[in-house]
């Protein structure tokens, strides 16, 4: 579990300050303080729709106004380090790259590798 807090927090750090809310800014230490104290599922569930909530809708594709309220149903309903692996790993393939760092793109490639051990 421990784990997948760290990779949360890793996807948080790359995306940048222009793709989150104003609030996010304020908000941000004391969630990074959640995120690592999160002890279960269903608190890193809530933690991460938080975040998503925190997104711009420029930060994501079009698409994901679409799949957003299911998305966060299933996060909600997740009950597996599986199904949240899953649900993260989806929220950041909607991410556009225009709202991540440059870092991210070369280290996306080892954070998908380390999401999917988690899935398998």
């Amino acid at each position: 579990m421990v784990e997948l807090n760290q990779l949360l927090l890793e996807f948080e750090s790359n995306v940048t300050w222009e793709s989150v809310t104003a609030e996010w800014k304020e908000r941000r230490d004391g969630w990074v303080s959640d995120v690592e104290s999160a002890a279960n599922e269903s608190a890193l569930a809530s933690l991460l729709v938080e975040f998503e909530s925190n997104l711009d809708w420029e930060a994501v594709q079009n698409q994901w106004k679409r799949r957003r309220d299911a998305w966060v149903e299933e996060c909600n309903a997740a009950s597996s380090v599986e199904e949240l692996s899953s649900l993260l790993l989806e929220l950041e393939s909607n991410v556009t790259w225009e709202s991540v760092t440059e870092e991210w793109e070369a280290n996306r490639e080892n954070w998908v590798q380390k999401m999917y051990e988690f899935i398998e």
